[in-house]
């Protein structure tokens, strides 16, 4: 945690905050300039680095952030103790949709911090073995007691594959420039609603 910057004026906080996430979306980690960053924010290189010492280190703050935000919100929003794997994902996305209206840019830097390839950063998002690493359908169905799953499907390959198409969509959707949240909220409470019927038993 960064105490210095939490001390930071708010408005200029959020003000570095945005920056960072539009300008590493817009150009990746590499190409990035801590220069265009304090520009965007209007601040100046060096109040930016009174802060952050390297460009890394700034990089990883956003990530950890974005990582914290997302979490809270999931928790606010009940994801975390609801008994149906569905309407748990329903949840879910509510709470990072509302997150990616607080904070414009975030979802784009999400995407493209999960692809980054550079190696000064590659290896510091851990969250990239949850598609390694599937939950296993003893694990699913343990965590989600309500939900009744149809006869046969193999649920971990199935928790791949919402995984995969999830995050194909938003790196996709990334590619076109700013998110349009209010769109993808649609998309998503559409596939959603075919998951549902093509996964369970219900109606």
């Amino acid at each position: 945690m960064n105490e210095k910057f939490l001390n930071l004026d708010e408005e200029k906080r959020r003000a570095i905050i945005n920056s960072g996430f539009k300008n590493f979306s817009s150009f990746g980690y590499k190409k990035a300039s801590m220069a265009d960053i304090a520009h965007t924010a209007g601040v100046s290189k060096a109040l930016l680095f009174h802060y952050f010492s390297t460009k890394k280190e700034f990089y990883t703050y956003l990530w950890n952030f974005t990582a914290e935000q997302t979490k809270s919100m999931i928790v606010q929003y009940g994801a975390v103790k609801e008994k149906d794997f569905f309407t748990a994902m329903e949840k879910s996305l509510k709470a990072r949709m509302d997150l990616s209206r607080k904070w414009s840019s975030m979802a784009t830097f999400a995407i493209k911090a999960y692809y980054e390839t550079d190696q000064e950063v590659a290896d510091l998002i851990p969250e990239k073995k949850s598609a390694e690493s599937p939950l296993t359908s003893e694990q699913l169905k343990s965590m989600y007691p309500e939900t009744h799953f149809k006869k046969g499907i193999d649920l971990q390959m199935m928790y791949k594959e919402l995984f995969y198409v999830s995050e194909g969509y938003v790196l996709h959707e990334s590619q076109k420039g700013e998110i349009d949240v209010d769109r993808m909220e649609k998309d998503y409470e559409n596939f959603l609603r075919l998951w549902r019927k093509a996964f369970s038993e219900e109606k």
